[in-house]
């Protein structure tokens, strides 16, 4: 058996290569619903993350199961950084029947440009129904949403 201990790698040209510094992950497991108009936080899906660098990026990636009280109803998901919206579109929550779910996944390379602790969440609202997430609206059949934080270095 051989080790290979390096302390850092480089291309031919010299150049650094980049690494994923740290991964950051919560899996939200229980329920969630809403029937605000306004977009309200999904409790238990947001994770916070430190970068080492401010030069860093974060791979931010949302992975969310979700129903809706009515067919066809524009309900709407979001990613946060902080209190800053950071998904270019609001990505729409629109089953055919409220007897099922589906899984949505946003993911966004971020520049956090900061060495502070950054929380990252998901925010949901509805049309005019409701909007589940981990279930759907005929029962309590559970489904399961995460987030994921991943530090690349630059």
């Amino acid at each position: 058996m051989s080790t290979l201990k390096v302390n850092a790698l480089q291309d031919t040209s010299g150049n650094t290569l980049t690494f994923i510094k740290q991964v950051v992950q919560t899996i939200k497991t229980d329920k969630f619903e809403t029937t605000s108009t306004s977009f309200t936080d999904v409790t238990s899906l947001s994770a916070s993350i430190t970068p080492s660098s401010s030069s860093n990026k974060v791979l931010v990636r949302a992975v969310v199961c979700a129903g809706t009280g009515a067919a066809n109803s524009d309900n709407k998901i979001r990613l946060l950084r902080g209190s800053t919206v950071i998904t270019t579109n609001d990505v729409f929550v629109r089953n055919d029947s409220i007897s099922e779910t589906e899984t949505y996944v946003i993911e966004i390379l971020d520049s956090p440009s900061t060495t502070s602790a950054t929380t990252y969440k998901v925010q949901a609202r509805a049309e005019s129904n409701e909007v589940f997430v981990n279930r759907r609206n005929n029962d309590d059949a559970m489904g399961e949403s995460s987030i994921t934080l991943m530090e690349v270095a630059s």
